[in-house]
């Protein structure tokens, strides 16, 4: 169960990198925003993924709450599960005249989606069998 939590907070630390990249570099670029509260619920929302998946890794690798860490690693599995389809299936669709999308890279994230939710699988076992 260590290493799949340790995996976990991996990929959730990753996860929470690209966002913060996604956000400075759509900063970078556009103007200041009309309203700020719009801007802070949506890159909120974005954050929300990526910090329960951290959060509930680190609580499993400290053991003392094994439940909520369990519950915000299943909450975080199913969230990066969707935002990986969504992006993946959407991406994967060129349109006419556009350069052909990086299939390599779709690949390794349905991978490591894949894996991660190996990983919370393990981790409901692992409770399960804990109790």
């Amino acid at each position: 169960m260590k290493f799949a939590a340790a995996f976990l907070l991996v990929v959730g630390g990753l996860w929470l990198l690209l966002i913060v990249w996604m956000f400075l570099a759509i900063a970078g670029v556009a103007y200041a925003p009309q309203s700020w509260l719009k801007v802070t619920i949506y890159w909120g929302g974005m954050l929300f993924g990526p910090l329960a998946l951290i959060i509930g890794a680190v609580l499993l690798l400290r053991g003392t709450s094994l439940r909520p860490g369990v519950i915000l690693v299943g909450l975080g599995c199913v969230i990066l599960t969707g935002f990986v389809l969504y992006n993946s299936i959407t991406g994967m669709q060129p349109k006419p005249l556009e350069a052909p999308p990086p299939y390599v890279l779709y690949i390794v994230l349905l991978l490591i989606m894949l894996l991660s939710d190996v990983a919370a699988y393990r981790v409901f076992k692992a409770l399960g069998a804990h109790r």
